[in-house]
């Protein structure tokens, strides 16, 4: 027997079938999963039931921070279109594959930078969408801000992400600082992720985004996360060679449209990519700080997202960690012990717990840490990464 590790890319609604059997799409289910959706204990991160829509807590809950892995129970990654009723596999152990994206065709992720307070009073609108985002905070524009502290606060509590976008805003260099000034690189990294840890109740610290897109920041920042966004033009592979620590983006310039972000988000989705955008001021506003577009680009692209064939929105660490994690099962060599195969993996320093990926095979038994897999039907097993391995046997 051998086991071919490799990537599955979306096909469409019935991607599932041709592997399979017969799947279909609800457009409800596609709707709302690809959302990632925030209701109830799901938006904390517990654990998601048949039914459940949500792609992994970031506020607060063990999934997020860590803790023992949780073999063979339910994800909270968003369910992928299809019906609830594909049968398991029944053929011969192998072919073992990794599906993109957690099923999904595409990913987006919505970005926002600088703890701006356009971003604080369009708050309401960004979390009426019903999406993660994640926030790139410059804690130098926090210090003392009871609103964005409170707004903040709550938006880890709804399941948003708070990234690290330093203390003031400065090339690597330390020059340039758009607020206050710095003592050093280390203290603008360090001390930025301890506000947010101590001030907005968000357990740990995983992704940043380079002030400037700086690419001096790169080498720091592998010390302290897991992923960091850079600047430069581009959308991310499933499986490709981007650098986890300069992730290209889609960065918003001043007045961009709504139908300039759906067509980047079409031709994104075509390509079965994850599109990060990169937004400064939302308008209107009296506080225009950098290349200001209006709120309703962000919550109508949101809507033009949701209602396309399997798009999966969500923050960067939550379709980070399943990027990420793809690439490096997916270069590991197997072993053999008479008929079983098993793959061995570490993660990265900074990785968040408790996450997932989805894989398929032709059949057989497979297994983590002795224990069975159940087979989701909706068409694939979960493989839980903090175990670092996976066996199957026929």
């Amino acid at each position: 027997m051998t086991a071919n590790l490799r990537a599955v890319t979306y096909l469409g609604p019935l991607f599932l079938m041709s592997v399979l059997g017969s799947a279909s799409c609800s457009s409800t289910t596609r709707n709302s999963a690809a959302t990632g959706g925030m209701a109830g204990a799901t938006a904390a991160g517990g654990t998601a039931g048949a039914g459940a829509t949500s792609s992994g807590g970031t506020a607060g809950s063990a999934s997020a921070s860590g803790g023992a892995p949780v073999i063979g129970l339910p994800s909270t990654l968003p369910m992928p279109p299809g019906d609830a009723s594909v049968p398991r596999p029944s053929g011969a152990a192998d072919n073992l594959k990794i599906l993109d994206w957690a099923g999904f065709k595409s990913a987006v992720t919505y970005s926002l930078d600088d703890a701006q307070p356009s971003q604080i009073e369009h708050y309401a609108e960004l979390q009426a969408t019903g999406v993660r985002m994640t926030f790139f905070v410059t804690t130098g524009n926090a210090n003392g801000n009871a609103a964005v502290n409170s707004t903040f606060t709550q938006a880890v509590l709804d399941g948003h992400e708070m990234g690290n976008h330093t203390v003031h805003h400065c090339h690597s260099d330390l020059s340039g600082c758009s607020t206050g000034s710095a003592l050093s690189l280390d203290v603008e990294l360090d001390a930025c992720s301890t506000y947010i840890t101590e001030h907005f109740g968000q357990p740990a610290v995983w992704t940043a985004a380079s002030p400037y897109g700086d690419t001096g920041y790169d080498k720091p920042d592998q010390s302290r996360v897991f992923l960091n966004r850079g600047v430069q033009s581009g959308s991310i592979g499933a499986n490709d060679a981007s650098d986890p620590f300069n992730l290209p983006v889609h960065a918003a310039v001043d007045g961009e449209s709504v139908a300039s972000f759906n067509t980047v988000i079409d031709s994104s989705n075509s390509a079965g990519k994850w599109l990060i955008f990169l937004i400064h001021t939302l308008a209107p506003t009296a506080a225009i700080w950098y290349a200001p577009i209006d709120i309703s680009v962000v919550t109508e692209s949101v809507s033009h997202a949701q209602s396309l064939d399997g798009v999966w929105i969500d923050s960067m660490v939550n379709v980070g960690a399943y990027w990420r994690a793809q690439k490096i099962v997916s270069s590991v060599t197997s072993t053999h012990s008479g008929d079983s195969e098993t793959w061995s993996w570490s993660l990265p320093a900074h990785f968040p717990g408790g996450r997932y990926l989805r894989v398929i095979v032709d059949g057989g038994t497979l297994s983590q840490a002795g224990t069975s897999l159940p087979w989701d039907s909706h068409g694939y097993y979960e493989v839980a990464l903090d175990a670092g391995e996976m066996t199957l046997s026929p």
